[in-house]
């Protein structure tokens, strides 16, 4: 009813301003088709995450004086209503009598809930034992899709959208990496308060290799497990530290050592190409390593007469062959996060920023790429975005890219070509994790002797191809 956002964000401020509590987070907004009848309007939804000192039932009647304040009658079960709020989750406690159930009991159930959710924390356990991700796979019952205007809690063009005060933190993280001697990596996709706390912002080989270089005593990577697995290739003498070790890539896992291993005995002349977003495991059984800048140039430096097997994404696979001029044996992998990125997307998103220029990733399907003004690595778009002569750009990546875009051509207007391209495992690290993985230097990632030096060699032969 009314100003829903108004209403939303009014309730977000009310919940923050409570004693001894504060928003950690909060997800987009979703506009939800109702469940109870005819008479209940589609409504909007979001998850916030709290850190506070208010114990759980504190926490539910602050929460009812909020629906208060707004007027929510909560005899009402379905009908018209202003705001409802209700407690998902505390860490820590569980509880289930006729004032407070925690966890929500209808959680699973509800793909209101498990889309925003989804967004925070992917890798959450429920009570059924399921992740947040795997629940919301086996929900389709509800339609739920992205709120089409303002997209609070989101990265905007020109801030990180966020009500936090991060500055205390990020100092204690910078003053402990100093202290330790450590060197803090942050990959483009990551949390926008993480990219301003760390030492080097980049593309994954980008980032191993500059820690590779570096003197530090101990590599702090906010990025996804293969990255850090770059970098122990490639800094073996020194501790890389995954603050998140749940983060994973998806598409890195769809390509295993045994079907790696039976592609190549049917094919026992190819040459085995894998892109950098791959396992250590997998790179040990390639010939060469590849980025999305260079997959093209080091696929025309392979013989005419070579087969060509390419790991794991078809995508960037499609694309590099098309530039390349050859066919190649693609592994039937792909990035999820880019994958979301449809057709439609950019014709609507043309039609909202008519004088754009559209940049998507090769990641991207191929029917999208050929509608994009630019195909670029992310190092590439900045490096398109800062050289060409337009103002504004609809980038076709996820969504972090829009914050470091827009930190480094403050000057150009860049906007997101769909607000569904976020990446659940990039935005696993928090500040907090950092904190923790600089004060107990862990979690570490290694990589066994003889797969690192296989590996190494595969990306040895990359680097000397250039970027």
């Amino acid at each position: 009813m009314g100003d829903r956002e108004a209403w939303l964000r009014q309730a977000r401020e009310r919940l923050a301003s409570l004693p001894g509590t504060e928003l950690a987070q909060a997800s987009g907004l979703y506009l939800t088709a109702p469940m109870g009848g005819p008479q209940q309007a589609d409504y909007l939804n979001q998850v916030v995450e709290l850190r506070t000192s208010l114990s759980p039932r504190d926490l539910l009647s602050a929460t009812q004086q909020i629906e208060a304040a707004f007027e929510r009658t909560r005899s009402v079960r379905w009908g018209p209503r202003t705001v409802d709020i209700d407690i998902l989750w505390y860490h820590g406690f569980s509880a289930a009598d006729a004032a407070l159930v925690v966890p929500h009991p209808r959680m699973e159930e509800r793909r209101f809930v498990l889309e925003p959710l989804a967004e925070l924390a992917p890798g959450l356990i429920l009570p059924s034992g399921r992740t947040v991700s795997e629940a919301l796979a086996l929900v389709g019952t509800q339609v739920v899709r992205r709120h089409p205007g303002r997209t609070e809690g989101h990265t905007s063009p020109r801030s990180n959208g966020s009500v936090m005060d991060y500055s205390a933190v990020q100092a204690e993280i910078r003053s402990l990496a100093h202290t330790k001697g450590a060197v803090i990596l942050a990959h483009n996709y990551q949390r926008p308060e993480v990219q301003d706390v760390a030492d080097i912002v980049g593309d994954s080989l980008g980032l191993s290799r500059q820690a590779a270089a570096s003197k530090a005593r101990m590599i702090v990577f906010c990025g996804v497990h293969f990255m850090a697995e770059t970098a122990a290739i490639l800094a073996p003498d020194r501790p890389v530290i995954l603050p998140e070790p749940r983060a994973g890539c998806p598409m890195a896992d769809m390509v295993d050592v045994e079907g790696l291993q039976a592609l190549k005995a049917q094919h026992p002349g190819a040459v085995v190409v894998s892109y950098v977003n791959t396992t250590a495991a997998v790179k040990a059984l390639s010939d060469i390593c590849c980025t999305s800048a260079n997959a093209a140039r080091i696929i025309q430096g392979i013989p005419e007469d070579t087969e060509i097997i390419f790991t794991p994404d078809q995508n960037l696979g499609s694309w590099a062959a098309k530039k390349a001029g050859r066919e190649l044996i693609l592994w039937p992998g792909f990035c999820p996060t880019h994958d979301l990125i449809e057709v439609q997307d950019v014709l609507d998103a043309r039609a909202a920023h008519p004088r754009a220029k559209v940049v998507v990733h090769p990641e991207c399907r191929p029917e999208v790429a050929d509608m994009a003004d630019a195909v670029e690595s992310t190092s590439g778009m900045i490096r398109f975005c800062r050289e060409d002569d337009a103002e504004e750009y609809l980038i076709g990546t996820e969504l972090g890219m829009i914050y470091r875009l827009s930190q480094d051509i403050p000057r150009k207007h860049f906007y997101p070509v769909t607000d569904v391209s976020v990446c659940p495992n990039m935005k696993l690290t928090t500040l907090d994790k950092v904190l923790r993985a600089l004060r107990t230097e862990g979690p570490v990632v290694t990589v066994e002797p003889e797969v690192r030096a296989k590996a190494l060699r595969a990306v040895q032969r990359m680097v000397e191809v250039g970027p």
